[in-house]
């Protein structure tokens, strides 16, 4: 048999009994009220105790951390020397060192942000008076499709308001295929119009240990 679920006619319902629903409805709305607000300050005094139970000991490793690539970069120097000596001056943001079987490496660097100074803005204008030259007039749909590509690349970054430096790079790789004076011009004055800043260093690499009878890669990063 189908269980039917009684429907409430509350034009049978005496005053008072209206009155005792209301009441109830009331006191069930004030109930998950009350709840609502019980969990959200529970949530609140359980991230204050999150914070206050663990702070102490982030800041201490931090401090640790600190000191351990400040270790690493002075360790580091004479190597640097060195490498300037046999190589020549050079304007590196990090050093990379491997071990000869490429069982472990150990990466020291600052990380770097990148700006610009105004002046891109020219570079971007003959990258794309070049796009445009290649055009037969016929709106051949390679140099469309080309065009479009380009303009990725040259895309503002809508979060810095200003060109993406991974993407120039990206599109520096298409000196040789084009070999156009105009081409390598743009570039050069995007290039140019960099603003390098180092940031904070950072210490990163990986190692291959036996785990459980098996290689496994073990990666590290840290920054300070």
């Amino acid at each position: 048999m189908t269980k039917e679920t009684a429907i409430l006619d509350l034009t049978k319902l005496t005053e008072a009994d209206k009155a005792e629903l209301m009441a109830q409805l009331e006191a069930e709305t004030k109930a998950k009220k009350q709840k609502q607000k019980d969990d959200r300050k529970a949530y609140k005094e359980l991230t204050h105790e999150f914070v206050e139970r663990n702070i102490d000991n982030l800041l201490n490793h931090n401090d640790i951390t600190g000191i351990l690539i400040e270790k690493l970069f002075k360790d580091y120097q004479p190597v640097r020397e060195l490498k300037q000596e046999v190589y020549g001056h050079d304007h590196q943001d990090s050093y990379t060192s491997t071990l000869p079987d490429g069982s472990a490496s150990i990466t020291i660097g600052h990380n770097v942000s990148i700006k610009f100074d105004g002046t891109e803005a020219s570079g971007v204008n003959k990258i794309k008076e070049f796009i445009k030259s290649l055009s037969d007039g016929n709106n051949n749909q390679n140099t469309i499709k080309l065009a479009k590509a380009v303009d990725t690349f040259l895309k503002i970054n809508p979060k810095t308001g200003m060109l993406n430096p991974s993407k120039i790079i990206e599109l520096s790789k298409l000196r040789d295929e084009f070999n156009d004076e105009r081409f390598d011009d743009g570039l050069d004055i995007i290039f140019n119009a960099q603003i390098r800043t180092q940031n904070s260093m950072y210490v990163s690499g990986w190692k291959f240990l036996e785990v459980d009878g098996l290689r496994k890669k073990l990666t590290f990063r840290f920054s300070v």
